[in-house]
C-alpha cells in the first residue's frame, strides 16, 4: 500500500463511471442550435448565448436517469431555480449588498444539498452553475422580464428531450426493475435504483421481480467474497456455477425489459449438480458454497417464472426512504458533517471570485472563478489532489487548442469548438476528465480575445490562481485535515444501525416512539456520510487499493441496505399495520450487530452460529404462520437476515485479508 503519485491521481480522476452518452450529446447540440435559431427569429439577439447554455443545462437535468414521474418534477424545479438565479443576478446589478446576499445564499445552499446524497448534490451543483452563468451573462441591456423569456424559451426547447422519455416510459421502468439481474450492477447501484423507484406504482409482478433481484444482487456480492477464499477444484467449480448464473441472470434481465420468452436455466442446473457433488466429497467450506448456489438457483427460477406471468391489475409501491427533509437536516446540518464544512468553504471562495467578476466583468476574473469552481473539494488533501490533476488536464487541453489553431484555419476552429461542446456533453458525467478537457478547448477556441496562444497562456495563469485560492480556503476555513480511522468508522456505523434497529422494531416492553426513531435515524445518517467520506479519502490518497475499496464500499452498501430494510418495517408500523411479537428476532438482531461491530474493532472473526441464530428463530416463524401478518413483513425480515449474513461475511474477509489493520491513521 503506497500513496498515490501524480500518475495515480490522474488515473483516479480519469476513471470512467459509465459509458459515453453519445445520443444525449447529439440531442443536446441539436436543441442548442434550434434554440439559437428560434431566439434569432424572435429578436432575442442579446440573449442567444444565454439561451444556448441554459438549453444545455436543461437537457442535462432532463437526461438524468430517473423515471418520468420523477424527471418531470425535477425539470420543473430546475426551471424555477434557473429563473430565480437570473432574477437574483438582475436584482443585484443595482446593489452590492444584494449581490453578496444572493451569492452567499446560492453558494451555501447549492453545495449543502450533498447531505441528501450524491444525486441531489449533483443537481445542486448544476443549479449553482446556473447562478454562475447568470452572474457572467446578466447585464442592463435586458430587463428581468427579458431574461425570464430567455429561460422559458430554453426550457421549452429542451423539453423536447421528454418525448423519448414519454414514449419509453414503460421500458425505462422495466430497465430499472431488471437492473439487479445484470452482473455489472453493484448492490450500491441497486439501492440507488430502489430509491428512484420508491413511491412509483409498479405492477405486482415487477415489484416482486425487483425484490428478488435485490436479494440476488446481495448474493452475487456475497459469492464473490466467498470465491476469493476458496482454492483448488472448489474454486473452479464455484466459478463455473457463478458464470452460468450470471449469464442466465443477464438473459432474465433482457427478458424483463423486452417481455420475451422464459430463459433456459439448464446450464445453471448442471453447474449446481457439480457444486452438489463437490460438496459431498470436499472440505466443509463447500457447505457455504452449496448454500449460496442453492439460494441463487432458487432466486433465478422464481424470477424466470415471474417474468412470464401475466401482469395483474394490482399496483404496489416500493416504500419511500425515511430520510425526510426534517430528518436529513436534523442529522447533517451541523459542523460535524464534512459536506456542511465544504459548503462554508465553497461559499467563501466563490463569493470572493464572483465579487471580482461583479465588480470588473473581466474575462480573467471569470476564469479564476472557474478554477475555484472545478477544484475545491470537501477536504484539504482532496483539494490539493484535485488542484494538481485538474490544472494538469486543463494544461493538456490548452496545449491541444494551440496545436489545433496552428493546423486549421479560423472557420474550421469554429466547427471544432462545437465538436468539443458535443464531447463535453457526451462525456458528462461518466468521463469527467475528458469532459473538462473538451469544455476547456471549446472556451479557448471561441473566446474572442487575441490569438489562441495568448488566450491559452492567460487561461493557464488564471486557472492556477483559482486553484491556489481554492486550496487556501480549504486549508483555512474549518479544514477537514482530521485523523480518519476507517475500521473504527465502519464499527461506529454498524453500532448506530443497531440503535436504529432497537428504536424501530416493536417489542412488548417498548412502544414505538417516532421521535426516538427519528433521532436514531439521524445519528445513523451522520455516521453513514462520515463512512462515505472516509472511503473517498482512501481512494484519493492511496494507490493499488482497489480490493480494499471494493470491500469498504460493500460495507457501506450493506449498512445502507440494512437501514433501508429496517426503515421499511418502520413504514409498516407508522401506517397502522398490526405486527406480531418479533421481540426475540429484534434481540438477536441487535446482539448480532453488536458482535459484528466488536469483531471489526478487535479485528477478529466471530463464530458463525452467533449470527445464524437469527434465521433459526422457530418462535418467529410460528408467529408469522399463525398471525395473519402483512406479506411484506416476512419479506423485509428475510432481507434483514440476508443483510446480517452479508455483513458477517464482509467482516470475515476483512479480517483474513488484513484490511482492518490499515487506514487507521489517515490525516
Amino acid at each position: 500500500m503506497e500513496k498515490n503519485g501524480f500518475m495515480g491521481k490522474l488515473r483516479i480522476l480519469s476513471k470512467p463511471t459509465g459509458k459515453p452518452q453519445w445520443k444525449q450529446g447529439i440531442v443536446a447540440i441539436l436543441l442548442m442550435i434550434l434554440a439559437a435559431l428560434i431566439a434569432k427569429f424572435l429578436g432575442f439577439d442579446d440573449g442567444i448565448k444565454a439561451i444556448m447554455f441554459i438549453t444545455l443545462i436543461a437537457t442535462i437535468i432532463i437526461d438524468l436517469p430517473l423515471p418520468l414521474r420523477k424527471s418531470l418534477p425535477l425539470a420543473m424545479i430546475g426551471f424555477l431555480m434557473t429563473v430565480l438565479a437570473f432574477i437574483s443576478s438582475s436584482l443585484a446589478l443595482s446593489s452590492l449588498p444584494i449581490f453578496l446576499f444572493f451569492t452567499v445564499l446560492w453558494s451555501f445552499f447549492s453545495l449543502s444539498t450533498y447531505i441528501f446524497g450524491e444525486a441531489f448534490g449533483t443537481f445542486g451543483f448544476i443549479m449553482f452553475c446556473c447562478y454562475f452563468l447568470s452572474v457572467v451573462l446578466v447585464n442592463r441591456e435586458a430587463s428581468p422580464l427579458d431574461w425570464g423569456l430567455y429561460i422559458v424559451l430554453a426550457y421549452l426547447v429542451a423539453s423536447i428531450s421528454f418525448i423519448p422519455k414519454i414514449l419509453n416510459k414503460k421500458k425505462d421502468l422495466s430497465k430499472l426493475v431488471a437492473s439487479p439481474y445484470s452482473p455489472e450492477t453493484s448492490l450500491e447501484r441497486v439501492l440507488s435504483n430502489r430509491q428512484m423507484l420508491s413511491g412509483i406504482p409498479l405492477e405486482s409482478r415487477d415489484y416482486e421481480l425487483f425484490r428478488i433481484g435485490t436479494y440476488l444482487a446481495g448474493f452475487r456480492g456475497y459469492s464473490k467474497m466467498v470465491l476469493s477464499r476458496v482454492k483448488g477444484e472448489s474454486h473452479e467449480i464455484f466459478q463455473n456455477f457463478l458464470d452460468a448464473a450470471n449469464k442466465s441472470s443477464l438473459k432474465i434481465a433482457t427478458s424483463i425489459i423486452n417481455k420475451t420468452d422464459s430463459v433456459d436455466l439448464e446450464s445453471v442446473d448442471v453447474e449446481l449438480a457439480h457444486v452438489q457433488k463437490n460438496a459431498n466429497l470436499s472440505e466443509s467450506s463447500s457447505n457455504a458454497i452449496l448454500k449460496i448456489a442453492h439460494d441463487m438457483h432458487g432466486l433465478l427460477k422464481k424470477a424466470n417464472t415471474l417474468s412470464m406471468n401475466e401482469s395483474s391489475a394490482e399496483k404496489m409501491k416500493i416504500p419511500s426512504p425515511r430520510n425526510s427533509l426534517k430528518d436529513v437536516l436534523g442529522a447533517n446540518f451541523n459542523l460535524k458533517n464534512i459536506y456542511i464544512r465544504h459548503a462554508l468553504r465553497f461559499t467563501l471562495a466563490m463569493t470572493i471570485g464572483l465579487l471580482v467578476i461583479y465588480l470588473t466583468h473581466e474575462r480573467d476574473a471569470i476564469w479564476v472563478t472557474m478554477g475555484i469552481l472545478i477544484i475545491i473539494k470537501p477536504d484539504v488533501t482532496s483539494t490539493l489532489n484535485n488542484m494538481i490533476v485538474r490544472v494538469s488536464f486543463n494544461v493538456i487541453a490548452i496545449i491541444l487548442a494551440i496545436v489545433l489553431s496552428f493546423i486549421f484555419p479560423q472557420y474550421i476552429l469554429f466547427w471544432i469548438a462545437f465538436l468539443m461542446l458535443f464531447l463535453y456533453r457526451a462525456f458528462y458525467p461518466t468521463y469527467m476528465a475528458l469532459s473538462v478537457m473538451a469544455l476547456t478547448v471549446f472556451i479557448v477556441l471561441v473566446w474572442p480575445t487575441g490569438t489562441v496562444f495568448d488566450n491559452s497562456l492567460a487561461r493557464i495563469i488564471d486557472i492556477t490562481i483559482g486553484a491556489v485560492i481554492a486550496f487556501i480556503c480549504a486549508y483555512i476555513i474549518l479544514p477537514s485535515r482530521v485523523t480518519v480511522n476507517l475500521p473504527q468508522q465502519i464499527a461506529q456505523t454498524i453500532r448506530t444501525n443497531r440503535k436504529y434497529v432497537e428504536n424501530i422494531l416493536p417489542s412488548p416492553e417498548m412502544t414505538y416512539n417516532h421521535q426516538k426513531a427519528v433521532k436514531a435515524f439521524r445519528d445513523y445518517m451522520l455516521e453513514e456520510k462520515n463512512l462515505e467520506s472516509a472511503i473517498k479519502k482512501v481512494e484519493d490518497t492511496f494507490n493499488d487499493v482497489e480490493d480494499d475499496l471494493s470491500l469498504y464500499n460493500e460495507f457501506w452498501a450493506a449498512n445502507q441496505k440494512l437501514a433501508a430494510d429496517v426503515s421499511a418495517i418502520g413504514t409498516l408500523i407508522e401506517s397502522g399495520e398490526l405486527l406480531p411479537d418479533i421481540s426475540r428476532f429484534k434481540d438477536q438482531l441487535a446482539n448480532s450487530l453488536s458482535e459484528i461491530a466488536l469483531a471489526v474493532d478487535k479485528n477478529v472473526i466471530l463464530p458463525r452460529a452467533t449470527v445464524d441464530m437469527v434465521s433459526h428463530n422457530s418462535k418467529l416463524n410460528a408467529n408469522l404462520k399463525t398471525n395473519k401478518v402483512p406479506e411484506n413483513l416476512e419479506n423485509y425480515l428475510n432481507w434483514i437476515i440476508s443483510d446480517i449474513h452479508y455483513l458477517q461475511e464482509l467482516v470475515d474477509i476483512a479480517v483474513k485479508s488484513g484490511s482492518l489493520e490499515k487506514y487507521q491513521d489517515m490525516a
